[in-house]
């Protein structure tokens, strides 16, 4: 019986380090030795028990074994601080696993599934109690095995591919069954049979509180596979949110949101909400199986706009200008193709906005075509030799005089930029400007034009003093503090009498931001400068804002401008502008002047001053040096 008895112990001693060897190639170095001189001693141990159940003492033997034992008592002894840190950490981690937000779940591979070996509460939670420890993860959750967006695999694969490679793994997906949403799940393989997960729905933080649809956040994911975009602008939305107040704008919002869910629906897309009044209608591409169901983006398009100009809340409708986009766009190949797609929508929707003359859909969408796949090209091309210093080196400035009417004399001049590309050749200001404005170098540009007229004028005002300058500025500039210190401080040491130069803004530009504009004007005013409107008559309702703030002079567009007396309703219209210039107290100039026989108007009307090709097209500054030396009249012969 003690023969018995010794190798059952003995056998025991050798079957639990048999059991411990596999954690020495897992665990931390902090209780690896610990866990060795355990091993050792139970090790040690059986062997003495097999010696006496063969009655083969060895005192050799006990003395290697009390070796080992003290060993392993002073390397415990030594880490009882380390081990109860570990013992706490143990405490913390189950604490955590237990009250964490998110859903964890411990798997071991089973053939060719999952099964779940623990999970904390907010997992069970999650999946409405759908597993329990002891299941196989694609028995109870069958998703597991489909194809889930964006994703061309099923999960369980993706998560067998982390087992085999030994890397953690972040996978994002959207599923639509018993528990729809969208999912983020973080996947760590701790060996190659176990699998650590953990997830959490990410829904709210992908969607508008306020209309439910998604947010721009959703645009960060991986979407390649949409085809086509439809890019929304509500018009007038603000206005409407502003006068009518917040609660109103917030329901058509609303309602504009299930006009584009329905929309998306119908055509398995998504709707997402861009930010304030902006809305994206992303669909895949159309099946080419039956091209009859699937509408031209175009169509799409053309209902979108058509349910939002439907809309009625409280008296208040909207209206929309849209731009779409399909398929490869080659004028942004450098970037990804949801992000090709997206700018060329964008691209589109500026055009539909340019063109928005009534409510009908060709003057409210625009498709992305070849024409402006030229356009954004030509841009971005423009864009990266502006951005360039050594552009500077290429811009030069023009000056058409600006004449008295009755007796041709100069009076002074508009500074007017251009450009000679050496790689572009002539690029007008028309298309350079707008593409400096819409990437924030017209700054840089106004500065260099200020710098040089500046200059310029100062050299004009030693052969005439009475010789006024303007230059022509971006309406952001208005909105740019800096600008206005910059240009007083430019002013200040180019040494001019600083009423004789003037700054021009167009009129449509001044009433896009009255409130901020009128303010800028004042300080422009402070500094005793020439405040000039150009094409006057071509803004929304320019008589009545003029009144809000006393311009020094006007000038009437060119399009106001007759050709002949028997024009009578442009003539009505001068003279009506003539007579508000003699009660206000600005100064007129006549734009577009072209012949002897416009002049003689004009002057009929109290216009006192003209510019136009009758007294002299744009003119270099040695051509103009030289006309006010010889004190040339101009246009009074012709």
């Amino acid at each position: 019986m003690e023969i018995a008895a010794n190798g059952a112990i003995a056998a025991a001693y050798f079957v639990i380090p048999l059991t411990l060897l596999p954690l020495l190639r897992t665990t931390k170095r902090d209780i690896w030795l610990n866990l060795l001189l355990a091993t050792l001693f139970i090790f040690s141990c059986g062997i003495g028990h097999t010696l006496s159940a063969l009655h083969l003492h060895s005192a050799l033997w006990h003395w290697v074994t009390a070796g080992i034992s003290w060993a392993a008592v002073v390397a415990l002894l030594r880490s009882q601080t380390r081990l109860r840190y570990l013992g706490e950490t143990f405490s913390l981690l189950e604490a955590t696993w237990e009250q964490a937000l998110t859903g964890k779940v411990l798997c071991e591979r089973m053939g060719d599934d999952l099964k779940v070996l623990k999970l904390n509460p907010a997992a069970t939670a999650m999946t409405q109690n759908l597993l329990q420890p002891g299941d196989r993860l694609c028995e109870k959750m069958p998703f597991h095995r489909q194809q889930v967006y964006p994703y061309e695999v099923p999960l369980i694969d993706l998560y067998f591919a982390a087992l085999d490679s030994g890397e953690p793994n972040r996978l994002e997906y959207q599923y639509k069954g018993e528990i729809s949403g969208w999912y983020m799940t973080l996947v760590t393989p701790l060996s190659p049979q176990l699998l650590y997960m953990t997830f959490a729905e990410v829904s709210g933080m992908i969607h508008d509180p306020l209309t439910g649809l998604y947010n721009r956040r959703v645009l960060e994911m991986e979407l390649d596979d949409w085809e086509v975009c439809l890019f929304i602008d509500l018009d007038r939305f603000k206005l409407i949110n502003d006068q009518r107040g917040h609660f109103l704008g917030d329901e058509l919002l609303k309602a504009v949101a299930e006009v584009l869910q329905d929309q998306a629906q119908r055509y398995d897309g998504i709707a997402v909400r861009n930010g304030g009044d902006e809305f994206l209608l992303l669909l895949p591409a159309p099946d080419a199986a039956s091209p009859a169901a699937c509408p031209t983006p175009a169509a799409i398009a053309e209902d979108v706009l058509s349910d939002i100009l439907a809309i009625e809340i409280e008296g208040a409708n909207l209206s929309a200008s849209i731009g779409a986009a399909s398929g490869t766009i080659d004028a942004f190949q450098e970037d990804v193709p949801i992000n090709r797609l997206l700018q060329a929508a964008e691209t589109a929707l500026r055009e539909a906005k340019r063109n928005r003359r009534s409510n009908l859909p060709q003057h409210r969408i625009q498709v992305w075509n070849s024409a402006l796949a030229r356009r954004r090209l030509r841009q971005i091309t423009l864009e990266a030799y502006l951005a360039q210093r050594s552009s500077e080196l290429e811009f030069w400035l023009a000056y058409q005089p600006i004449c008295c009417l009755q007796t041709g004399a100069i009076v002074g001049a508009e500074a007017l930029i251009r450009w000679d590309s050496a790689r572009l050749g002539r690029v007008s200001p028309s298309e350079f400007i707008p593409v400096a404005e819409a990437t924030g170098l017209v700054h840089r540009i106004s500065d260099w034009v200020l710098c040089h007229a500046l200059e310029q004028l100062a050299q004009w005002q030693e052969i005439s003093t009475q010789f006024n300058l303007s230059v022509n500025i971006s309406p952001l500039e208005l909105e740019d503090d800096d600008f206005l210190d910059r240009i007083m401080q430019r002013v200040a040491g180019a040494g001019i009498a600083t009423h004789h130069f003037g700054i021009e803004i167009t009129e449509r530009g001044i009433y896009n931001n009255l409130e901020r504009y009128l303010q800028s004007l004042q300080e422009l005013r402070d500094m005793a400068l020439r405040l000039k409107v150009d094409d006057f008559g071509m803004g929304q309702s320019g008589l009545a804002q003029l009144l809000q703030f006393r311009f020094d002079e006007v000038k009437v567009d060119r399009y106001f401008i007759p050709a002949n007396a028997q024009n009578l309703e442009k003539v009505a219209i001068c003279r009506a502008i003539a007579n508000l210039a003699d009660g206000i107290n600005f100064d007129l100039v006549a734009e577009g002047i072209e012949h002897a026989g416009q002049r003689d108007l004009m002057l009929g009307l109290n216009y006192s001053y003209g510019q136009g090709y009758l007294f002299s097209r744009p003119i270099t500054a040695q051509n103009l040096t030289t006309l006010l030396r010889e004190e040339r009249r101009l246009g009074v012969d012709g």
